[in-house]
């Protein structure tokens, strides 16, 4: 049983390793934790008092996951061997997950997104190595399955600490159970089902543990009664000091999102994703009765009612928040810059009153992240920002970004009206919704208080052949201004879950239950903080026009323009914090995989910069990098694979379709 101890068993050594790396500069509130003390610690040390097993709770904090790609070399400067809990953070190898959907083309060659999913070699054997896929399975990586036993390991033992209260006990104890939801969320919406672990495993105990996979429903449940018996032993709200402790809020939330990706099409349908049936090979013959392999990954039939579950799951949330603790950031104006001003504080200030679940608080500052210098404008804008062509962002994400007066906006019926000539204020991207200009940098708009050079040899974009603005755009959320206060000096903060979000599964989940006027009004709280019009029936068909949608054999009640708006909507509001990727998943959205992605270059036609007269060349789109599952498409992408080596340990894992 050797093998199989690495997803679940936690000995001594396991706790020395927790009590050795607990403290890797995670900020709770404003205090640092102190390191533990150099000295030999066993279970009974880590649980003999609160100090310590705060540094427990927060061994398990640590490894959530977090989206912001980690550098673990020497670079940034200085941080060789600094992040503990690289796995826990970086994915697709440095690439984020937008760069496999439609918002981002990486152009960094040695990347997870370029290197193993754009040419079509992501294979099972990917997922044996410690990088470059979308999710890390392998249990002795810091991720899910360390978050899960580290998290059992102090609702175990906490009862024997003697200097907690058992109410301060319960609550922390619920803690761990939301971090357990989330690290089975994580696993289930990339995997499927998986073996569900509801304890910590003594060492020389394995044996009489099942490591069997489970269904996709059982996990579903799971995760679902862990929310509901967390909640009750959580505040609503948490104050300042205790900013980044799970909430409540956090677990309700959670729940709305965990039952939106359960009720759509991908796990509930009336056939499996896939007619690949996968083989139960090895040692795993023994541990699994084929007729529930389907089941893994099916639900095994359509259920309407699932989309009222996420009804009153969201309803269930708001009515808790009827005092408005948790609201939406507005503008303090109407201008585009009070828009922006606010929207860009919604996903990264702490204790912002809009996060419900935030995660990556062991890096100090965004300076400690991999975006200095894989998403920055260009090689010498500041403390060695690099550029590597990680963030460049396609046309088909800008052209998401309707007219500040709601109309569609369209790059190509632009240039076809002006012969592709204009200027820094008047050309294809002026005057749209101001969350673009948060998102991407676009050229002309101000950044380090000049405009924006993105034309070919410009400052910020580099030569026309530069991967860090390739496709004509770079990313700038999460990047700001590029400067001490903006970026290098921020502490970080990373968007697990917020409160947008909520409105927008509600919107979503209202839309499925033939409830679209209500799903229209949810939809407009977020449109109206950036100043946005109203979404109407009129203005849906025309935003919408010239779409086709995908068709689906289930009887879906909501209506199609109306969900892709919503989906759209999601993808500008939600930007690199891992939604658009679970969108195209849950939602089966082949046209999207698949759909021809462009870039732009823009050159200089006339006048020059430092006179003020400039005159640009936009020309025709053009599409960077073909990826392979565009013309080679299997609903096998859909899910991850297992790793090879994990299955061939025998202990009840079988493979997803088609790896």
């Amino acid at each position: 049983m050797k093998a199989v101890t690495k997803i679940s068993a936690l000995s001594a050594a396991a706790a020395l390793f927790l009590a050795a790396i607990s403290c890797q500069d995670l900020r709770l509130g404003d205090a640092f934790l102190e390191k533990a003390p150099g000295v030999d610690v066993t279970i009974d040390t880590v649980f003999s008092s609160k100090l310590y097993a705060d540094r427990a709770l927060v061994a398990a904090y640590a490894c959530l996951r977090c989206g912001y790609p980690v550098h673990n070399n020497a670079w940034p400067l200085g941080s060789q061997g600094k992040f503990k809990y690289q796995a826990a953070c970086s994915a697709v190898a440095n690439d984020v997950h937008d760069a496999l959907t439609d918002i981002i083309d990486s152009q960094c060659t040695w990347a997870g997104a370029y290197n193993v999913y754009y040419n079509g070699s992501y294979c099972a054997e990917t997922e044996n190595t410690e990088s470059g896929s979308k999710y890390a399975y392998l249990p002795h990586l810091d991720g899910a399955w360390k978050c899960i036993r580290k998290s059992y390991l102090y609702i175990n033992n906490v009862d024997r600490v003697p200097d907690m209260t058992s109410e301060e006990k319960a609550r922390r104890k619920a803690e761990c159970k939301v971090m357990i939801a989330m690290s089975y969320l994580d696993l289930w919406r990339n995997f499927g089902g998986v073996p569900i672990l509801t304890q910590a495993v003594e060492a020389g105990k394995e044996a009489s543990v099942d490591y069997t996979r489970k269904s996709a429903e059982e996990v579903l449940q799971f995760i679902i009664g862990l929310l509901d018996e967390a909640a009750p032993d959580l505040p609503w709200t948490v104050p300042a000091s205790e900013d980044g402790h799970l909430t409540k809020a956090s677990a309700l939330g959670l729940k709305c999102r965990t039952l939106a990706f359960a009720a759509s099409p991908l796990f509930n349908a009336n056939a499996p994703y896939s007619d690949s049936k996968p083989k139960i090979v090895l040692g795993n013959v023994d541990k699994v009765n084929p007729d529930d392999v389907e089941k893994m990954y099916w639900f095994g039939g359509y259920d309407a009612t699932r989309w009222q579950d996420v009804v009153k799951a969201c309803e269930e949330f708001f009515a808790a928040n009827s005092g408005g603790e948790y609201a939406l950031i507005q503008a303090s104006g109407t201008t585009q810059d009070d828009y922006r001003n606010a929207w860009n504080r919604t996903y990264a200030d702490r204790n912002n009153g809009e996060i419900l679940i935030h995660t990556g608080r062991y890096m100090p500052t965004f300076a400690d992240t991999y975006l200095r210098c894989y998403f920055g404008p260009a090689e010498d804008h500041g403390n060695n920002g690099r550029g590597y062509g990680g963030g460049a962002i396609t046309l088909n994400f800008v052209d998401l970004f309707p007219y500040a007066d709601g109309k569609k906006a369209d790059y190509r019926t632009w240039i076809a009206a002006h012969n592709h000539e204009g200027t820094l204020t008047d050309n294809p991207f002026v005057g749209r919704d101001p969350r673009l200009y948060e998102s991407v940098m676009i050229v002309g708009d101000h950044f380090q208080g000049h405009p924006a050079r993105m034309w070919d040899d410009g400052y910020e974009h580099g030569s026309s052949e530069s991967t860090r603005a390739y496709t004509g755009f770079c990313s700038r959320k999460m990047i700001w201004d590029y400067n001490d206060e903006t970026f290098h000096n921020k502490p970080t903060d990373w968007s697990y879950l917020r409160l947008a979000e909520i409105y927008l599964i509600y919107a979503e989940a209202l839309n499925e239950t033939g409830r679209k006027a209500e799903a229209y009004d949810q939809l407009n709280m977020i449109r109206r903080r950036v100043g946005l019009p109203d979404m109407t029936d009129a203005l849906l068909a025309q935003v919408q026009e010239g779409r086709t949608y995908p068709t689906y054999d289930e009887p879906l009640l909501g209506d199609p323009r109306l969900r892709d708006e919503i989906l759209d909507e999601r993808a500008r509001e939600l930007y690199f914090e891992e939604v658009r990727l679970y969108d195209m998943i849950r939602w089966k959205r082949q046209d999207i995989f698949c759909k021809t992605l462009y870039g732009i270059h823009m050159t200089i036609k006339s006048g020059s910069y430092e006179e003020n007269n400039l005159k640009l060349n936009f020309l025709d789109p053009f599409e960077p990098t073909p990826r392979y599952w565009r013309d080679h498409w299997d609903n096998k992408w859909l899910l991850s694979a297992f790793p090879t080596n994990e299955i061939n340990k025998g202990y009840g894992l079988v493979q997803n379709p088609g790896w």
